[in-house]
């Protein structure tokens, strides 16, 4: 069997859920020890409250950032390998049954 062209859509959606997810799992472990930190600086309530906002908002816009980066990457690289795998003939792989 071999990969011979990929969908630029749909790599591009598949890497951008991927980034997504990756940057909402990093957004949250930011905004957990900004938490953390804030509760130390400000008093434990007020940086809790603060803490859970900022989370919130880096889980967002990590997230929106992720799948951006990720659309444009994963459209890149659909399109670079299916231009390359005309010149080396794609990748073989092989599956079982």
């Amino acid at each position: 069997m071999k990969i011979e062209k990929v969908g630029v859509s749909s790599a591009a959606l598949v890497f951008g859920g991927i980034f997504a997810v990756l940057g909402a799992i990093g957004g949250f472990l930011e905004g957990i020890s900004g938490m953390f930190e804030l509760s130390f600086k400000i008093g434990i309530i007020q940086g809790l409250g603060v803490g859970v906002l900022e989370t919130i908002m880096l889980i967002v816009m990590y997230a929106v950032i992720g799948l951006i980066v990720g659309l444009i990457v994963g459209a890149i690289c659909a399109w670079a390998f299916n231009h390359s795998s005309r010149l080396f003939g794609g990748i073989e792989i092989t599956v079982k049954e």
